[in-house]
This record gives C-alpha cells, sequence and structure tokens, in this order.
C-alpha cells in the first residue's frame, strides 16, 4: 500500500527459538520482537457530502434539481498519522509422549504490545474527568492515550489419544487462549478531535432561510456547531479469545479420513465504540447534549464479547487412482455486540442507544449457518505423450445467507440523538410489529416490508440486530489442464477455467433503509460466469 492517504504499514520482526528433545519429551522456547508503525493521511468527509433526503419537497430527485440539499458537511483537517508501537512476546512449549498412544501438549505465551501513540505527540483526546480536550502525552496524560495491559497471559493445553496404539482412529482436544495483535486502525482515533478534525453539519432553518447547492458549506452559517471528539477508555484491555475444540478422527480404508468436531471459542475485552455524549431521545426541535461544548464523543472500549459454537464435518480423500478429495460441512451460530470496529454491509456496527449496549447484542456479520465445499482433482485416464496428459479441477462451494440489520435512513435522525462519526449516522432502527419473514421471498421482495414503521419522533425503534437473512450463495469454478511434454526440460501448459461455471445469480444484500424507495430489493449479485482460457511454455 504506497497511497499516503491508505496509509502504509510496516512490521520489522525478529523472532528465535530454541527446542530440547529427549526421548519421549520435546521442550520448546523462544520470543519475537516486533516493530510496527503506520504512516497514512486520512481525508474523512474533507470533500464534503450534500444529501437530498425529500424532507424539504417529499421528493429527493426535485430537491436536487432545484438545488435544495436537506443537509451538508465538510470536515477541515489536519491529521497525518504516525503510529508507532512496539511488541515483545515469549513463549513455552512442552510436548510429552505418555504412552505410545497417548499425547500431552503444554504451553505458555506472554505477550505485550505498547499502546500505539503519534510519534510527535501530535494529537488530542476527550478526557471524561476533566470534561474536555487533552494533548497526549502532557500532564500525565498516555501518549497513547490508555494504559499499557501487561496481563496478557495465554496457556495452551492439547491431548492426542489413538486407541490400540495403530493410527485408525485419533482423538484430539485442545483449549487455548489468543491475544489480538490487531493493526494499528483503532488508534487512528487519535487524529479526530479538534484542531486536526473537526466536522461541520449545515441544515436549513426554515423555508426563507435554505441551503443553496452553490454554497453548501456557508462561511455565514447563522451559528457554529460543536465539534466532535475521540476518547479511549484508559484502561482498555487487550482483546482475546478463548478457542476450544474436540475432534475423532476415522481411517476409512486406505488412503480416506473422516473426521467429525465440534469447534468453540469466546471473545472477551473486544473492541467497540459508543457516543458518550448522545442525548437522550427527545421531540423537541433540537437535542441537548450532556456535554454542549461537544457533539459526539466516540468512546473507544474493550466492552465487546462473542460466542461461536459449530459441528465440523469432513470426508478426505488422498491421491488414489488419480483421483483426490476433500469435503467439508460446517454447522455453526456466531454472535457478538458488533462484528467490526467500522460500519460494514448490513450492519453499521455502532449502538443506536449508547446507554444500552446489551440491545446490540445479536448474530455476527458473518454468521453464516450451513456451509459445504468440496474440491476435487483428477487426473484423466486417457494415456499416451499428445493425448493424455489431462486433469480436472474444481472447488464448489455452497452456504446459506448473511445476516443484515433494518434501519433508518441515515439522513434521518429519528431518534433526535445526533450522529456519530462512527456510526455513519446509520444505527437507528424501526419498530418492528410482525415476523418479517416471507415463505416466498423474491428479488423484489425479499422480506416483508409492510412489517417495520418509523417509531415516533425521538424515540429508538425495537427491530433488533441482524435479525434477517440475506439470500445464500452456490458456486462452481472448474478448470480442465493438459500438459504436453515436448523435451526433457519443456513443456506446454493449455488451461481452460470457469468460474461460476453455471452462471447462477448469487445475490447481494437486500435494500435494508427504510424509507428508500428500493427498500426490501435485491439490488446486486456476485460475478456472472467466467470462462478464461490459457496456453503456457515451461522450460
Amino acid at each position: 500500500m504506497n497511497n499516503p492517504q491508505h496509509g502504509v504499514t510496516n512490521t520489522y520482526q525478529i523472532v528465535d527459538q530454541a527446542s530440547y528433545s529427549r526421548g519421549q519429551h520435546l521442550f520448546k522456547f523462544g520470543g519475537d520482537f516486533r516493530i510496527l508503525q503506520q504512516n497514512a493521511y486520512r481525508d474523512v468527509n474533507a470533500r464534503g457530502f450534500l444529501n437530498f433526503t425529500g424532507q424539504l419537497l417529499g421528493n429527493p430527485l426535485q430537491e436536487l434539481l432545484l438545488g435544495l440539499p436537506t443537509i451538508t458537511g465538510v470536515a477541515r483537517l489536519d491529521n497525518p498519522q504516525h503510529l508507532r508501537a512496539k511488541s515483545y512476546n515469549l513463549f513455552a512449549q512442552d510436548t510429552w509422549r505418555l504412552r505410545p498412544d497417548l499425547t500431552l501438549t503444554l504451553g505458555l505465551r506472554y505477550e505485550f504490545t505498547t499502546p500505539p501513540h503519534d510519534a510527535g505527540n501530535r494529537a488530542n483526546l476527550y478526557d471524561p474527568q476533566r470534561g474536555g480536550l487533552v494533548q497526549v502525552g502532557s500532564n500525565g496524560f498516555p501518549r497513547g492515550g490508555f494504559d499499557a495491559d501487561r496481563n496478557d497471559i495465554a496457556p495452551r493445553i492439547g491431548i492426542a489419544y489413538t486407541p490400540g496404539g495403530k493410527g485408525a482412529t485419533v482423538v484430539r482436544a485442545g483449549y487455548g487462549i489468543y491475544y489480538d495483535q490487531s493493526s494499528l486502525a483503532p488508534s487512528e482515533g487519535l487524529y479526530f478531535s479538534a484542531p486536526y478534525f473537526n466536522l461541520s453539519l449545515y441544515f436549513p432553518l426554515d423555508a426563507r432561510n435554505p441551503l443553496l447547492i452553490n454554497n453548501p458549506f456557508p462561511s455565514n452559517f447563522p451559528f457554529a456547531l460543536p465539534s466532535s471528539a475521540s476518547a479511549f477508555d484508559r484502561n482498555l484491555r487487550t482483546p482475546y479469545m478463548q478457542h476450544w475444540n474436540f475432534n475423532v478422527q476415522q481411517q476409512l480404508g486406505k488412503g480416506r479420513v473422516v473426521e467429525v468436531g465440534y469447534v468453540g471459542s469466546k471473545g472477551t475485552h473486544l473492541y467497540g465504540a459508543r457516543d458518550i455524549n448522545q442525548p437522550a431521545p427527545t421531540n423537541a426541535p433540537r437535542y441537548q447534549r450532556p456535554n454542549p461544548r461537544f457533539e459526539d464523543i466516540n468512546l473507544m472500549e474493550s466492552r465487546g464479547n462473542s460466542n461461536y459454537n459449530s459441528l465440523q464435518a469432513r470426508l478426505q480423500q488422498r491421491m488414489r487412482s488419480g483421483l483426490s478429495m476433500l469435503v467439508s460441512y460446517t454447522y455453526a451460530k456466531s454472535i457478538d455486540e458488533g462484528s467490526s470496529f467500522f460500519t460494514s454491509a448490513g450492519d453499521p456496527n455502532f449502538p443506536q442507544n449508547s446507554y444500552d449496549v446489551s440491545a446490540e447484542r445479536g448474530r455476527s456479520n458473518f454468521d453464516i449457518r450451513h456451509r459445504a465445499a468440496i474440491s476435487y482433482s483428477y487426473d484423466l485416464p486417457i494415456k499416451g505423450r499428445w493425448i493424455g496428459g489431462w486433469q480436472t479441477f474444481g472447488i464448489l462451494t455452497f452456504q446459506s445467507g448473511q445476516p443484515f440489520t433494518v434501519a433508518l435512513l441515515s439522513e434521518f435522525d429519528n431518534s433526535n440523538t445526533g450522529r456519530s462519526n462512527l456510526g455513519f449516522g446509520s444505527n437507528d432502527r424501526p419498530n418492528v410489529v410482525r415476523s418479517p419473514v416471507l415463505d416466498n421471498r423474491t428479488r423484489e421482495r425479499w422480506f416483508d416490508t409492510a412489517a417495520f414503521a418509523v417509531p415516533g419522533r425521538g424515540q429508538f425503534g425495537n427491530s433488533g440486530r441482524n435479525i434477517l437473512d440475506g439470500p445464500g450463495s452456490q458456486t462452481i469454478n472448474v478448470s480442465l489442464m493438459k500438459n504436453t511434454s515436448l523435451t526433457e526440460s519443456m513443456s506446454l501448459q493449455f488451461r481452460a477455467e470457469a468460474f461460476n461455471l453455471l452462471n447462477r445469480a448469487n445475490f447481494g444484500l437486500p435494500d435494508n433503509f427504510v424509507g428508500s424507495p428500493t427498500f426490501g430489493q435485491v439490488l446486486s449479485a456476485d460475478n456472472p460466469r467466467r470462462i478464461q482460457l490459457g496456453l503456457k511454455l515451461l522450460f
């Protein structure tokens, strides 16, 4: 990544390890040291935005043609980012062959990563205790906005048991804690407070004072709006996952293995953000924020939790008579309060009510209930130098749909609680009055749109997060290849590849915004069938 707008992240790593083996005993230890750097420039809303919502004349297109935007905004910013962090890691692992049919592995890892900071302390953050902005690295305020977490101890245990010692059946189980060596992106919040970032919003005051498209950011706007700010929980902890699994593997004849297992995980201290300056819902013309000196104050916390459980099965056929194959199936469910730090398709990942984040608990954005995959390679039984050498490969994937959240249009602050930079204005949800699931879903009507209603002004909707499923997908990718030997050191390869061979329309998520003209309709799809041919000379 060399575009300065997106930034460059560099990792310098030194790794060392050693091992000691004696009889049925193997001990390993080691460590690694990393220097992390991110150099970037984020131009969030620097080009401004103009929204035409139809609230003025009832028709967004008419407002656009007349040059009457409903709301506009532009950010004044000066935030080149020079994030720096260091990571220190040590580990030790011991493996015992307790019996010929039983192996035990124990491990312990310690990790410490310094809070990412700006190389020149060029950042301001909101301090909830002082009620204002504080320069990082001054007056006892941490350079990274939060205190270092020095308690990242990660134990591991694994057991492998082969009844009878012949290896035809293997029982495995394991448990471990894994800390998140995350990217530096969450610490970009250092740069989104005044004076380095200042987002200004403009709106028509009344019919006699409209916004005009030829002056969407008027310098003589009647009053200055407060600026946004960023904050970090001083006790921010390192996110970690507990992983556990239990599986049984059975050999079926020569070269064939079947495996069935349970895999689970639990996430703790996952990163999430909320607006600690969100006003209470009100039907008044203007809301009043708790700290009127600021608009939204986005606090980064390690409050999130997740839970994942799955049944996983696979059948593997190793190469035999020219055929190898892997068939796998997963039945799973994942739950969390937010699946990403930033907004993603179908979910803003930001709480509707920042004082009730527990109401955000629901299915993860990536909660795919069923997924099956088949991959194979086969050497066609055609012999001969010129007519032989044919092979075919394929990957077939089938999965159920991704969940999504029904929301109100981002321009429509129905709860009258303001907008958050991180929520991108899409965190207000409607009321759900009945089950929106349809028995016969179509591209034009994927769910019952009449099941959702706009709440009264100054109210939060009762619709939950990720309560509906999008379309599933079925994709078949295959290839046919022929290798022809020309000389001892030269061969010619012909390839024919087809992606989405059956040209199935794998639809995207439907329009999930109440008030949109296409609400409930599927408007996108993945790639159609593509066929490509290739000829390669190998020497």
